[in-house]
């Protein structure tokens, strides 16, 4: 892999096959003081669920935007990737889409490392971040990658969004908008805007006001499900044309970097 910077991953030896990489109980973090915070993410569908995103829909204050001197960094997450590590206050997180015989993290991760690859050839410093990320994270972007599903097997396409309560609301738009754009001119998928839910924009890792694991305010941050891992059409790029979808990643990130001061 060409790289100009390491990449954060712990596993990058790791073998794609379908098996989750060797669980270890994560250690002890001192920045974190997981018996001080709310209880775990309530049980999706419970009646505590819906007033658990309520609850978080009103935006962060203003935050000045990231942004210090030296290289560029982006946090690429691999979403789902060794979420039997989480520490406790992630403790309820779901296993994500099934597809083609692949575990939605193996997706994440082979697009997640192939992005990375291609951003850091453009001198822009890349950590692939698992599914707990460090502590109030601090980036000049953070994009969550994700493979989508559907029981019924119809739905196809990508979607973007970002933070519902977001520090840096006209900046997030940018980066969405640069992503949508993009992403669809380099993979040909169609946008899935209808399909944009509550868990996308309040996404777990952008709740820096209810976890310690979550991005700093005044980072811009989106998610991205990448495409239905239960679309054939979708799952032939997912799985079988990985490249052209982590290129269209890559180009979104260094479009959006590009339009920053």
């Amino acid at each position: 892999m060409p790289v100009s910077a390491p990449v954060v991953d712990p596993a990058a030896a790791a073998p794609l096959d379908g098996a989750q990489p060797a669980a270890a109980p994560p250690g002890a973090d001192p920045t974190c003081d997981d018996t001080a915070r709310p209880d775990p993410l309530p049980v999706p569908g419970s009646p505590r669920s819906q007033d658990f995103f309520r609850s978080f829909r009103t935006p962060l204050a203003p935050a000045p935007l990231y942004d210090p001197p030296g290289p560029r960094r982006v946090g690429l997450q691999a979403g789902h990737w060794l979420t039997d590590q989480v520490p406790p206050e992630l403790g309820r997180l779901q296993g994500g889409a099934v597809g083609g015989g692949k575990q939605e993290w193996e997706i994440n991760l082979d697009i997640a490392r192939r992005t990375a690859a291609l951003v850091q050839s453009a001198n822009i410093q890349v950590d692939v971040l698992p599914a707990t990320v460090p502590p109030s994270d601090r980036a000049n972007a953070f994009i969550a990658l994700h493979a989508d599903g559907d029981p019924a097997g119809v739905a196809n396409g990508f979607k973007v969004a970002r933070p519902g309560f977001s520090s840096l609301p006209d900046v997030d738009d940018r980066l969405v908008e640069t992503l949508n754009q993009v992403y669809a001119a380099d993979t040909e998928l169609p946008r899935d805007d209808e399909h944009i839910s509550l868990r996308m924009r309040y996404y777990y890792a952008f709740n820096s006001r209810r976890y310690c694991h979550a991005v700093a305010p005044g980072v811009p941050q989106a998610i991205i499900e990448m495409g239905y891992l239960t679309s054939a059409v979708d799952r032939g790029l997912l799985i079988g044309d990985a490249d052209n979808l982590a290129r269209g990643v890559a180009d979104g990130i260094q479009a959006f970097l590009s339009t920053l001061p």
